[in-house]
């Protein structure tokens, strides 16, 4: 999935027309079921993560997502290959022809869940909090060339900008352009991670820690279909917490969910039954990745990194822990289907005879011992031990550190606390959300807060290059640093594989275009 045009800084980007918005709208969510919609009945899915935070701004695992989509709207949406889209949007039209600023026009008759309006006065309350260091918001980094906010009317909004911000629209599209309430904000305090109030299809009507999210229909939702009927369809989702994938498929099979996503060694069981629905999504996450602390040792020597990397066999992972299901990584941090994917970098590849002689290089020949964090699933742990036993045969001794996602996030990029993260990474296609927030060195996810004058600077160019062709060209070479240092290696990215009831129909539209479940276009057949 391609771009399918560049920005172009004279022009004026607006909101598409209601035939381009509809076809656009047909992009994200598929063509029209035959069947008309009906509307009403409880949706019933699962995830394996508990959520680390239900606000946006704050949350740390890309799991997140899975609950905080339901109940927000983006600023400026994007279709699967992140080509802006008004149809779906706070924004019904912006202006990015001036590299200083950038302007957005603001939808009408949008409000808060709480009666409050959504307006300029918010966005830039919203803009003014995640910049906020005290707020410690994930996506800030993204949002560096931010000067100032101002409201210009009650639904015109511009950013002043330090420098020109390229990727913009497409930052706009994910958890820094989702919007919270000023008002319950400022009413919650620290209550607000998990109490968060927004604009979206559904409301938070209930949360149980490590058990579900119970989300209710927003009755004063903007958004419309392509036929004009207002959504949401449904009059509740209930995303329940099981971590246990084993668990999440046999209550599909048992008729006590609706909707999951599959584990690998399910997905041949399920597609060849034809008592499912079943959706696919290539390049859906960086399902297996190493994340380097390159300021602890032993990761602060590259040879070592290097030789880490080069020790493990990709191919065998995908086969024993993803049944041959997922996609090794040719690229770097941007997977098959986003527009920055390049599969022609160069990049460490397994090699037992370049492992021992990076060993050598690093001033371990014998090898060397470290700790290595990692969460646990049944696939991240089949891949963490494949991994240690892979180091293992050239001297390097993992010792596996396990904790729940939430807590070995942080404790892996905030607290120091281990050189190396076993992990999964969300899909990211607009390239400068991985960039900022990985590669500068005040990125949340640069655990060592390391400075890298050369990749800082390349990381803002490609954020202020408005053009497509010339963003490639820069992110290559970010890619070219990373995969050559080793800083960041993914080694397989994953399949995402939706598996729904006959009785539910729009399955069509679960992805949305980070592979995350969108479920406000889901509806129940009755009878």
């Amino acid at each position: 999935m391609a771009r399918s045009t560049s920005m172009n800084r004279r022009t004026v980007l607006k909101g598409a027309t209601l035939g381009a918005g509809s076809t656009v709208l047909l992009a994200r969510h598929g063509r029209a079921a035959a069947d008309k919609p009906q509307y009403g009945g409880t949706l019933r899915a699962a995830y394996q993560l508990a959520p680390g935070a239900l606000d946006p701004v704050v949350g740390r695992s890309g799991g997140d997502a899975y609950y905080w989509r339901q109940f927000t709207d983006p600023l400026v949406d994007a279709d699967p290959a992140l080509n802006p889209r008004a149809a779906t949007s706070l924004a019904e039209s912006w202006d990015v022809s001036d590299p200083k600023s950038v302007t957005l026009k603001l939808r009408k008759g949008v409000v808060f869940h709480d009666g409050t309006p959504f307006d300029a006065a918010a966005v830039k309350f919203n803009i003014e909090r995640l910049l906020d260091p005290a707020t410690k918001a994930t996506p800030r980094a993204a949002f560096g060339p931010v000067e100032s906010v101002e409201a210009l009317d009650e639904h015109l909004v511009r950013f002043r900008l330090k420098r020109p911000w390229g990727s913009v629209l497409g930052t706009l599209a994910d958890r820094g352009g989702a919007m919270n309430s000023p008002a319950a904000v400022k009413a919650l305090g620290a209550d607000y991670a998990f109490k968060p109030v927004s604009t979206g299809p559904f409301k938070i009507a209930e949360y149980v820690s490590g058990s579900k999210v119970r989300f209710v229909r927003n009755e004063k939702y903007w958004g419309r279909d392509e036929a004009g009927n207002p959504l949401p369809y449904l009059d509740e989702i209930v995303m329940n917490i099981v971590p246990s994938e084993t668990v999440q498929v046999s209550a599909l099979k048992a008729g006590e969910l609706d909707l999951v996503y599959l584990p690998y060694r399910e997905v041949s069981n399920f597609l060849g039954s034809s008592a499912y629905n079943i959706q696919s999504f290539e390049g859906g996450a960086i399902a297996c990745t190493l994340s380097f602390n390159w300021a602890k040792p032993p990761m602060d020597n590259v040879n070592l990194r290097l030789a880490l990397a080069t020790a493990i066999n990709a191919e065998g992972i995908n086969k024993a822990a993803f049944f041959g299901r997922a996609i090794v990584a040719k690229g770097g941090m941007w997977p098959t289907g986003a527009w920055a994917y390049d599969p022609t970098v160069p990049r460490p590849s397994y090699s037992i005879t370049k492992a021992k002689e990076y060993l050598a290089a690093g001033g371990k020949p014998g090898g060397f011992e470290m700790d290595a964090l990692f969460w646990p699933s049944e696939t991240n742990t089949a891949f963490a031990e494949i991994i240690r036993a892979q180091c293992a045969a050239v001297g390097i001794k993992l010792n596996l550190k396990s904790a729940e996602v939430t807590v070995a996030t942080e404790k892996f990029y905030y607290g120091g606390e281990a050189p190396m993260f076993i992990t999964s990474w969300s899909r990211y296609p607009e390239p400068d959300w991985n960039a900022s927030l990985i590669y500068r060195s005040d990125g949340y996810y640069n655990a060592g807060k390391v400075k890298n004058e050369k990749l800082d600077a390349l990381v803002d160019e490609g954020a202020a290059t408005v053009d497509i062709p010339r963003r490639k060209q820069i992110y290559r070479q970010v890619d070219e640093i990373v995969l050559g240092q080793a800083l960041m290696v993914p080694m397989i990215y994953g399949v995402t594989y939706a598996a729904a009831q006959k009785t539910v129909m729009g399955v069509e539209n679960v992805f949305g275009w980070d592979a995350k479940m969108y479920l406000h276009r889901m509806w129940l057949k009755k009878g």
